[in-house]
């Protein structure tokens, strides 16, 4: 097929309708021309703070046409598509905010979780016109567009659009245009060269955000994976304030989590600046984010039940109602919280702290020695205790002790993400695919465990209140009967889940990524 020409009109040309109307008769010799059909749409090139895709030679692109739905495209800058995806408008801040697929997956290998942005909005303006023949077979088409920056950075051209089986139509057609018009040609787009102009930002990236490599110093690498974190607390404050939706105060509290692992196990990888202090800041997160997303999720649980309990599902109704007098009044005490000053002093201060110009994250030995063997030798140790935990439990062992290595599974299962920053996907997402396995087993225990006491609490409450009929109780009494058949199935299948964890093949993938023979030596010592 034949390539597409670019014919990039002089700058004092305006593509007004004479002007317009001249360029198609130059073109169509004796074809005929519709009408031109006007198509305005928005394209906007998104990237990270440090422009981690640019880096790696490539482009996020969404274009809006005006529909409730956006074409978002992951291409090479030297043009070739590696994915995508048509979706419905929403705030995509992050990879993980789109659906599961190839862009998704692409977008997560290469941002590492940092927080997307729009870096140059464009207008476009497209007027496409058909040339047919006599029989009114549409032969060519010509697309006059114009692309705009948001202050006023401009690139036009006309194109031939070329048609499948009339490559020859589409040759004579440019052959014309380069004969009356006299313009430039060239085979990049408006939009392209339009980019090329003003730049996307590469070349002006914050030194200090370049992608974090195994060598590299841990302080800054931990300092910038940590404002990663606190980006994404504070992206999803405004939907926790306004209880958009209850994944807005989960991601808020992933990102808590994260930032309180990275402080308690990483702690020799951190500035001692403000560390302390964080510390008792992020503990204090955790606490009060606990009680609406306990509630968030009892409250989904309850939708789940309605759609499996036999009988009167409106048996609940009166359970419903009062957990959502409780998650209005958590909701109501975490606004305030997170309006207050504590918080607001909390963030500035920990932002501070991760400045990049603060001499704090290069000022020890460890701060500066590099980043993949600081985390490997603190993920190794968490591994060990895993296993030797582990093989201590056995059928009659307290829920307690299973509670405890949670705990110490999560723990690992952080500092390995951490350690994935700087490795390829395919060598650390198996690892935490195998860490997920054994911890979905161990949370399944432990939820269905605060579950079944939750709901004992709330049955005596609207016993006591005279809410409760005797159906909703016995509602009540079948749903926690359920939830303890599920945590005793659970308890049950650790033994199998944690067989295959700790088993040789599972072991190699972390001995892989954690430091291979070394690590097995020191395994086999302890």
């Amino acid at each position: 097929m034949t390539s597409p020409l670019f014919f990039v009109p002089p700058p004092a040309w305006t593509a007004d309708e004479r002007s317009v109307a001249a360029a198609i008769h130059a073109a169509r010799g004796d074809l005929s021309a519709d009408r031109p059909a006007t198509r305005t749409s928005v394209l906007i090139i998104r990237d990270t703070v440090a422009r981690r895709l640019a880096r790696r030679g490539c482009r996020l692109s969404s274009l809006s046409t005006g529909s409730d739905r956006d074409v978002w495209t992951l291409h090479r800058t030297d043009g070739g598509v590696l994915a995508t995806e048509t979706l419905s408008r929403h705030p995509a801040a992050f990879g993980d905010d789109l659906p599961t697929g190839p862009l998704r997956a692409h977008l997560e290998e290469l941002t590492k979780g940092r927080a997307l942005q729009s870096i140059i909005q464009i207008g476009l303006t497209e007027r496409t016109v058909a040339l047919r023949d006599r029989d009114g077979k549409i032969r060519s088409r010509l697309v006059f567009t114009t692309a705009t920056t948001d202050d006023g950075a401009t690139e036009s051209d006309l194109t031939v659009k070329p048609l499948k089986g009339y490559e020859r139509d589409t040759q004579r057609v440019q052959e014309r245009l380069a004969d009356a018009l006299g313009w430039a040609v060239t085979e990049t787009p408006a939009v392209d060269r339009l980019l090329a102009a003003v730049g996307d930002g590469s070349r002006t990236a914050p030194a200090a955000e370049n992608d974090i490599r195994p060598d590299d110093p841990a302080g800054p690498a931990m300092r910038e994976i940590l404002s990663a974190q606190l980006d994404v607390m504070e992206d999803r404050l405004p939907g926790v304030l306004a209880d958009r939706h209850p994944d807005y105060l989960h991601q808020f509290r992933v990102a808590i989590r994260r930032t309180r692992s990275a402080l308690s196990q990483l702690g020799d990888a951190i500035a001692l600046e403000g560390r302390t202090e964080a510390i008792d800041g992020f503990r204090w997160l955790g606490r009060i984010t606990s009680p609406v997303r306990d509630l968030d999720v009892q409250m989904m649980d309850l939708a789940g039940r309605r759609k499996r309990m036999e009988g009167d599902p409106h048996a609940l109704d009166a359970l419903e109602r009062h957990l959502a007098e409780l998650k209005t009044t958590a909701h109501r005490d975490l606004v305030l919280d997170l309006s207050g000053s504590r918080f607001r002093s909390l963030v500035l201060r920990w932002r501070d702290t991760l400045s990049p110009s603060s001499a704090n994250w290069t000022a020890t030995e460890t701060l500066r020695a590099p980043f993949a063997e600081i985390v490997s030798a603190r993920a190794a140790k968490l591994l060990r205790k895993v296993l030797r935990d582990g093989r201590k439990i056995g059928p009659e062992t307290d829920a307690e002790k299973l509670h405890d290595l949670r705990k110490r599974m999560k723990k690992l299962r952080y500092v390995t993400e951490f350690l994935a920053e700087v490795l390829p996907r395919d060598r650390s997402k198996p690892a935490i695919k195998a860490l997920k396995g054994l911890q979905d087993v161990l949370g399944r225990v432990q939820d269905r465990e605060i579950q079944v006491e939750a709901l004992h609490g709330y049955g005596r409450v609207l016993s006591e209140g005279g809410d409760g009929d005797a159906e909703t109780l016995m509602a009540i009494g079948a749903w926690t009967e359920e939830l303890d058949s599920d945590r005793q199935a659970a308890r049950a299948e650790f033994a199998d889940a944690f067989e295959v964890f700790a088993a040789e093949q599972t072991q190699a993938l972390f001995h892989d990524i954690f430091g291979g023979k070394r690590q097995l030596r020191r395994r086999k010592e302890d």
